[in-house]
């Protein structure tokens, strides 16, 4: 039990400095993702961010899928991501 704790805590360790490394690294890389209701075309759920703040942004756009699928029996949910490169300020 000790050792799968371990092995977790060092898991999240490493995703939390990838997030930043990230940030530090593309900071002006930038995505959207919607959760998109396909019956009425209307995204239902946005994520957005730039540099560390896009992490995992598809993975939580999907999660949100699930639970609108699950919550309203309606199946036609999609999500949809884009990604684009902010120039530089300065």
């Amino acid at each position: 039990m000790k050792n799968f704790l371990i092995i977790v805590g060092s898991s999240a360790l490493l995703i939390s400095c990838g997030a930043i490394l990230k940030g530090a690294v593309m900071p002006n890389q930038c995505k959207k993702c919607e959760v998109i209701d396909r019956t009425t075309n209307t995204a239902v759920v946005v994520f957005e961010g730039c540099g560390s703040e896009n992490i995992r942004l598809e993975e939580q756009a999907k999660e949100a899928a699930f639970d609108l699928i699950k919550s309203s029996n309606n199946c036609n949910v999609d999500v949809v991501c884009e990604s684009w490169k902010n120039d530089p300020e300065g």
